[in-house]
């Protein structure tokens, strides 16, 4: 087998130089808690490196990311718990992830829920102070003293 310096999982090329934990967790929805478990499920060594993995391996990564509760994941490690068309454990990524966080702020400002109100005036929306951080438009500074 030898080594390849770009590897495709889930629709991202990743590069072959970076440790499987590390380089799993660049795929958007992949942390690097989720990552990590998954290595240890298949049993690869941490000092392994993505450019090193056999084909089966890849697409054994890839059936666990694709639905991990199914390959016995912990249910609190999916990034969509209790989804509230189903009801099920889920976890989604890349181009379905982006798409399910829009419509989920939709309906916050459908709803006229708090935090869809602070959505729909592009303001902090969890917590943050903004008396001086988060100000979009011109910034006000001071002036010097005209002599």
């Amino acid at each position: 087998m030898s080594f390849r310096h770009l590897v495709r999982i889930k629709s991202t090329d990743l590069e072959g130089h970076l440790p499987v934990a590390l380089g799993l967790s660049k795929i958007s929805g992949v942390n690097r808690r989720l990552a990590h478990t998954i290595v240890r499920k298949l049993d690869i060594p941490l000092s392994e490196r993505i450019g090193s993995l056999t084909d089966t391996t890849i697409k054994e990564i890839e059936t666990i990311i694709t639905n991990p509760v199914a390959s016995e994941i912990p249910g609190w490690l999916v990034n969509r718990r209790k989804d509230r068309q189903t009801g099920d454990d889920l976890h989604i990524t890349e181009a379905q992830l982006i798409l399910q966080t829009k419509q989920d702020i939709e309906r916050y400002i459908r709803i006229r829920s708090r935090r869809g109100i602070r959505h729909q005036f592009k303001l902090k929306v969890r917590g943050q102070k903004t008396r001086t951080h988060g100000k979009s438009g011109t910034t006000v500074g001071v002036q010097k003293k005209k002599r």
